[in-house]
């Protein structure tokens, strides 16, 4: 069984991470210190990722158009690539497996900025390369206090009547959204909501854990109790959001 304590524990150990750089150069320069925080997350997620999924930064592109620079970029190692330079890469879609925004911190407007990017980057993607792929927000500092107006952010980032393309929201140390496509107790039932939860210390390292799950469902179902807490994070639910309907509860 996974002990209860090592989500804050992983959560510690990314933060302390992310403060080495700010401690040296204070605030002489926010562009190093930004990468310096999309680096470490790059960096813990290759700990548990299949060597199947790379992790990388860059860009999409395909015969419809090009994406913006990609702050985490998961993609297929099988897949042949358009260009790659350490941990800079240009895939093409069908090489996606994943994308994830990294903000250092977000308010209300900031949050919705960062979704509709994702969604951006969801749309050029799906276009040509439709299917299972792990879209996530991660921002190291919320400061946004309104849980529901984050689902509805959340909520009207998607494009369209495509589905959904958030899986997953990290903001600071203790918010986490995540999607469910079935219902998170039944596992059968057909849910199709958002759900916020309150996971103080916790948030980010269930977020990481969620991307993993993203790449690798079918593990991660048949090993759960190895990669979640019996008493895990339903019992700190906060409230939810249905995509089709769009009215945060």
């Amino acid at each position: 069984m996974l002990d209860p304590d090592y989500y804050r524990s992983l959560s510690l150990e990314l933060r302390a991470l992310k403060n080495r750089v700010r401690s040296f150069i204070q605030d002489q320069h926010w562009l190093t210190d930004g990468e310096w925080k999309e680096s470490v997350l790059r960096s813990m997620l290759k700990r548990n990722l299949p060597r199947t999924v790379e992790v990388g930064r860059g860009f999409v592109v395909s015969t419809k158009g090009r994406s913006k620079q990609i702050d985490v970029l998961l993609y297929d190692a099988s897949k042949p690539v358009l260009f790659r330079d350490g941990d800079l890469v240009i895939v093409t879609p069908d090489a996606v497996r994943g994308v994830i925004e990294v903000k250092t911190g977000v308010d209300a407007t900031g949050l919705e900025e960062a979704l509709l990017r994702l969604s951006d980057h969801a749309a050029l993607i799906n276009s040509q390369s439709p299917g299972d792929k792990f879209y996530g927000l991660f921002a190291y500092e919320n400061r946004t206090r309104d849980v529901l107006r984050v689902l509805q952010s959340v909520h009207d980032a998607v494009h369209g009547d495509g589905g959904r393309i958030v899986d997953c929201v990290c903001l600071g140390e203790g918010l986490l959204v995540r999607y469910w496509t079935l219902d998170p107790f039944e596992g059968k039932r057909q849910y199709d909501k958002w759900r916020a939860y309150d996971l103080p210390e916790e948030a980010q390292g269930y977020f990481l854990h969620n991307v993993v799950e993203g790449v690798s469902p079918q593990s991660v179902s048949a090993n759960s109790s190895l990669w979640y807490p019996e008493q895990g994070k339903e019992a700190r639910f906060v409230a939810e959001i249905a995509w089709r309907e769009g009215h945060p509860v």
